[in-house]
């Protein structure tokens, strides 16, 4: 019996290898938009080092290092839980690592062996990648916040220093985009690629490569005066998608609307108005969009707030039962907005060669391989030496809104 049962252990596990190996052939590659060929990955392709703390960094760099891998083929990327095997030897680590990750969260410059490894980074002179948490229940914050948690000695080599910055949104089409602009800031720290001042490189299929249009069926969107900052987010809208889009913003809905948008930050439901608009857009049958701002100078909060906010009846009605797409600002902000003219009804123009897949499906690719790995990868060298609805957001992440409901293009939020 113990034979059969190695014996069927093997069997899963080349089963299990075979379909992983399919599957990363499947999974679309970063390229450059100047050649349309994968970036030169033969020459100088050193190791990145993964600096976090355990306790609101972890997922988030683990995840980080299996799409890196799947991404950007050749890539030698270093975590603790795969590869560390000596912790006395953390500034050997950083000594043979190429560039050094630093994951900005909530402790990171609290915790003494994070700051060994920062420390050893300038010290050594390596090339830093700051990746910022963005999502406050994942230890994210404010920029400044995370900043005055450093020693004031170290805040200028760190904070002042131009390295790159990219904010980390775990839902999917915006957890791409940060994955795509830490793979541009590694590929940069490369001998190949060290001269240049940026690398514009892109994913087959990825949503900011697709031109999006409403003609096949036009859209008329109302935006009541009494959300403010509806209007403001139309416009916006309309700017990257404007073929077949009409805004209009009068007092109440005309008959020719065929969505209302409703824009949810601090101001919503400060106007009595719009919550009788709302309940009599749905008595007639008008579908409601909903966006969730997420970007605090545009008044974003987090979206449990609007279960404290909006009327009750509207709650107790079911409004919040549609997910609310989540608009972050930044370089995230024409996602936000491709996003919400999907929600609207835009569809793709002139579909490209090359994956035409969604994130979704990338996760379950990657979900498929990783399952099926030990992750160690190629640190060999390394070791030998040394409640109601939630937003786009919350609804994968196990927060509340479309920010904070549902997220997980690669596996985090939506």
């Amino acid at each position: 019996s113990m034979l059969v049962l190695v014996g069927a252990t093997l069997v899963f596990f080349l089963i299990g290898a075979v379909c992983s190996a399919r599957l990363a052939k499947e999974v679309p590659k970063i390229r450059l938009v100047s050649t349309n060929q994968p970036p030169e990955m033969s020459v100088g392709m050193g190791i990145l080092f993964n600096s976090h703390i355990w306790s609101t960094g972890q997922d988030a760099v683990a995840a980080i290092k299996k799409e890196l891998l799947l991404l950007l083929p050749g890539i030698n990327v270093f975590l603790d839980v795969d590869n560390l095997d000596d912790i006395g030897a953390l500034e050997e680590y950083i000594r043979r690592s190429q560039t050094i990750l630093f994951f900005l969260s909530r402790g990171y410059f609290r915790s003494q062996n994070c700051l060994r490894e920062i420390r050893a980074s300038l010290a050594g002179n390596k090339p830093i990648v700051l990746v910022q948490e963005a999502d406050p229940d994942k230890g994210g914050g404010p920029l400044e916040d995370l900043r005055a948690e450093c020693p004031e000695s170290l805040q200028p080599p760190i904070f002042d220093a131009d390295w790159h910055l990219i904010v980390w949104l775990r839902i999917d089409d915006f957890r791409l985009l940060s994955l795509k602009l830490i793979a541009e800031a590694l590929l940069l720290c490369t001998p190949a690629y060290a001269r240049e001042a940026s690398l514009p490189i892109y994913l087959p299929g990825e949503l900011l490569g697709q031109t999006l249009t409403f003609a096949a069926q036009p859209v008329v969107l109302w935006t009541s005066p009494a959300n403010t900052g509806a209007k403001a987010l139309a416009d916006e809208l309309a700017d990257i998608c404007p073929s077949g889009l009409t805004v209009t913003s009068s007092a109440e809905a005309p008959e020719s609307a065929t969505h209302m948008l409703l824009y949810l930050n601090l101001d919503t439901w400060s106007d009595e108005r719009l919550a009788e608009q709302v309940k009599q857009a749905r008595e007639d049958k008008l579908k409601i969009v909903m966006a969730h701002e997420n970007d605090p100078d545009k008044g974003g909060c987090i979206f449990a707030r609007f279960f404290e906010t909006t009327p009750q009846e509207l709650i107790e009605g079911g409004l919040y039962s549609d997910l609310a797409r989540s608009c972050f600002s930044g370089v995230h902000r024409e996602v936000s907005l491709m996003l919400l003219a999907k929600e609207l009804g835009a569809t793709r123009q002139g579909a490209s060669a090359g994956w035409t897949a969604s994130p979704a499906a990338f996760l379950s690719a990657v979900k498929g391989i990783t399952c099926c790995s030990s992750g160690r990868g190629d640190f060999d060298l390394v070791a030998a030496s040394s409640r109601g609805s939630l937003s786009e957001g919350e609804a994968r992440s196990g927060a509340l809104s479309a920010g904070e409901a549902s997220t997980s293009a690669l596996g985090g939020e939506v």
